[in-house]
């Protein structure tokens, strides 16, 4: 198999590959076993029937897709692994090349998870003061809480877009869209519970259509996702490490308000949760006193 990587804008790439005819040889003939399996001929077993009997019966044509399709599939498949790739969405997949006894080649378009030229955070964060919280003698200690709680969650994310604005990334539109989708899944169902009105109404209210909305949410989106990339790419660098105690413990108070999740996804999210608080915890230990 031979394969080339273009590298496109927007954190798109451009696979093509050539798969060897004797290779593709071999899915042609594992497509005309799987086609035979439900084929019924006089005097053999049903899935038995002669390969020359298949062939005549389903077709070439039939053949050469369901061959080319798995090929595609598993070459696919191999060229992520080999090369570290990390897809996003639905591949787009073009065949240049199909035919009998010949090489197969085909052309696959996807985004990837776009490559982080993260800026020195170290630096960047260390120029950066700590605020302290002000609280006045009748404010109950519950209001004191609240307000260094908001202030630690406006201080984190402050830290995050001044190194987000010093880094360099291409999103992919994918990544931007998906955000947007689940923003306005957010509202949708935020709307009825706050309001006490269906979102069809709150559109009538505020003069707007959902497509105005999904459009205004562009920045928003693009914000959300660069944060999240530099967070992640933080975490690949500093290499935090996680005590199986501490996430086992953790997975426990996690799942009290989150029966809805199965023991991967529990172990996936927590392990997720805690590498963001160590990411947090080790940025704010760089702020200036």
């Amino acid at each position: 198999m031979k394969n080339t990587i273009q590298k496109l804008a927007k954190s798109q790439i451009e696979i093509k590959c050539e798969v060897p005819a004797e290779e593709f040889q071999y899915f042609v003939e594992r497509a005309i076993l799987k086609l035979g399996e439900n084929i019924e001929v006089e005097g053999f077993r049903k899935g038995k029937a002669p390969r020359e009997t298949i062939e005549k019966t389903v077709g070439q044509e039939a053949i050469l897709k369901e061959a080319s399709q798995e090929c595609i599939r598993e070459n696919y498949l191999k060229i992520v692994k080999d090369e570290g790739l990390e897809p996003l969405g639905q591949p787009e997949i073009s065949v240049l090349k199909l035919a009998l006894h010949n090489p197969l080649e085909f052309k696959v378009s996807c985004a990837v998870l776009p490559e982080v030229t993260i800026a020195d955070y170290k630096e960047v964060v260390s120029k950066m003061k700590k605020r302290e919280v002000k609280v006045s003698q009748e404010e109950i200690e519950k209001l004191r809480q609240e307000k260094e709680r908001a202030e630690k969650e406006k201080m984190r994310q402050e830290i995050l877009g001044k190194v987000a604005d010093a880094s360099k990334m291409e999103i992919p539109e994918v990544l931007i869209d998906s955000e947007k989708n689940r923003m306005m899944a957010t509202i949708k169902e935020q709307v009825p519970q706050m309001l006490g009105i269906s979102f069809e109404e709150y559109l009538k209210k505020i003069n707007k259509t959902e497509k105005e909305i999904f459009v205004s949410f562009e920045s928003e989106a693009q914000r959300r996702i660069k944060n999240s990339l530099v967070l992640r790419e933080i975490q690949k660098k500093e290499k935090f490490e996680i005590s199986e105690k501490e996430l086992t413990d953790e997975m426990a108070k996690i799942a009290e308000n989150n029966s809805s999740l199965d023991k991967t996804q529990l172990r996936d999210y927590t392990e997720s949760v805690l590498k963001n608080e160590k990411a947090f915890e080790f940025l704010e230990g760089l702020l200036k006193q």
